[in-house]
């Protein structure tokens, strides 16, 4: 079954830069069609959020990304029938 992706935002953007970069990365996942794995999303989203500043990673079938310096996610990319 295909997985279409969702983006849940679970903190605020920290500066105008990064409401870019979120803005871009919504974007991204509403124009994106049905996957068979949403992980496939993983390189697009590093793209957007550098590594030196983010860390972008994946779980059992979603895509995790926070601030580097945080612990706490700032967004998740997964399939939006869980």
């Amino acid at each position: 079954m295909l997985q279409l992706p969702e983006l849940r935002q679970e903190l605020p953007a920290s500066c105008p830069e990064e409401a870019t970069r979120l803005t871009e990365l919504a974007q991204l996942v509403a124009t994106t069609a049905p996957l068979p794995d949403v992980r496939d999303l993983a390189p697009a989203v590093r793209h957007l959020f550098p590594e030196s500043a983010y860390e972008v990673g994946c779980g059992g079938s979603h895509i995790w990304l926070h601030r580097a310096d945080e612990s706490q996610r700032l967004a998740c990319i997964l399939d939006h029938h869980q």
